[in-house]
């Protein structure tokens, strides 16, 4: 697992295709592709209902990973978000992803 930091002045950070967030509130999600021309985060902050949410709306979803990542940051409704991790798998993503959630 790689951190993600983002630097105004620098334009060569890249995002891989595998990529988990945490907001600022401490929800951990994924971008996931949810169609064949979009992406959304999905959270694990329910546990108690042993479900995933979609975190935000359908305005934050996006192309791409990044796309999804500026259109969520855009929307002032939104949790900030704290932290980018990239992955090199999905299934590295996953695993992180999983560990998150609190029974």
């Amino acid at each position: 697992m790689k951190k993600y930091v983002e630097k105004q002045e620098e334009t060569t950070n890249i995002l891989s295709d595998w990529v988990g967030i945490i907001l600022d509130d401490g929800t951990i999600g994924v971008v996931l592709r949810i169609s064949k021309f979009a992406y959304h985060i999905i959270c694990n902050t329910c546990a108690n209902s042993h479900a995933n949410t979609i975190c935000g709306n359908k305005e934050c979803d996006g192309l791409s990973v990044k796309d999804t990542i500026n259109k969520w940051k855009a929307e002032t409704s939104a949790v900030a978000i704290k932290n980018i991790y990239c992955f090199d798998s999905f299934k590295e993503m996953m695993q992180w992803f999983t560990d998150g959630i609190k029974e």
